[in-house]
């Protein structure tokens, strides 16, 4: 970026902000911190950039922290917010959503196919005195359902309340659908993503914005590309990295 470039710094996660803050005290450049969700992008009012790099999903603090609800491995509420400041918990959500809303949930943002087993099991703590509200809770009621794979099945049941908790999806489709109209002439976008579900979005959409219409009956280009596809396809981590 250089001592003259500005570095814009964008997280849902107040506690994260504080640590990129900690962290960036000694770069050269300009920094600008902006406490807000990718979903809120069309609103910020931020300045034409070069570069516009996104990672997607939860952090490894998020994990670390075991207070926040995003693992199983220990037991805390059920929150999952990455912006704690708004929004309901993952224990208010899954209280207020009925059997085909919490299957619906587990089916699309996890791929289960034992998602209807997981949500009766949900729902059926919720409708007792004691609703699931703590992580432990919710590893109770997948145990219940599926037995002794609960802990191959766990991953995917936590990514996917906390995909809907933080409507994860909505966020990265206003990313791809506002993001591009922020880059200068010769501006780039990449992309940093870990689910099946969000890696096909931006395959898509990065495929159609560099899509050209044809003539329908020479085949030749009528229109110029608005993007170019830098990679031709997604580029994976190396053993090493």
């Amino acid at each position: 970026i250089g001592a003259s470039g500005l570095l814009i710094c964008l997280d849902a996660d107040s506690q994260n902000m504080d640590d990129a803050k900690s962290v960036l005290k000694s770069v050269p450049c300009k920094t600008q911190f902006v406490h807000a969700n990718f979903s809120e992008l069309p609103h910020l009012k931020l300045p034409k950039v070069d570069i516009l790099f996104a990672d997607l999903g939860l952090s490894s603090p998020h994990l670390d922290d075991g207070e926040r609800g995003f693992s199983f491995r220990t037991n805390a509420p059920l929150d999952m917010r990455f912006d704690r400041t708004k929004g309901e918990t993952a224990a208010e959500l899954l209280k207020r959503s009925s059997f085909d809303d919490i299957r619906k949930i587990l089916r699309e943002f996890g791929e289960l196919r034992e998602a209807g087993y997981i949500a009766r099991a949900i729902e059926e703590k919720n409708q007792t005195a004691e609703p699931v509200e703590t992580t432990l809770d919710l590893v109770d009621c997948v145990t219940k359902a599926v037995g002794w794979r609960a802990p191959q099945l766990l991953p995917r049941v936590f990514q996917s309340v906390r995909m809907a908790v933080n409507d994860e999806l909505g966020a990265l489709q206003t990313l791809l659908t506002f993001g591009p109209t922020l880059l200068k002439p010769g501006g780039r976008m990449g992309i940093i993503s870990f689910h099946s579900l969000e890696d096909r979005m931006v395959k898509q959409t990065f495929r159609e914005m560099c899509a050209v219409e044809k003539d329908e009956i020479t085949g030749q280009d009528k229109t110029a590309p608005t993007f170019e596809l830098l990679t031709k396809k997604s580029l994976a981590p190396s053993t090493q990295e």
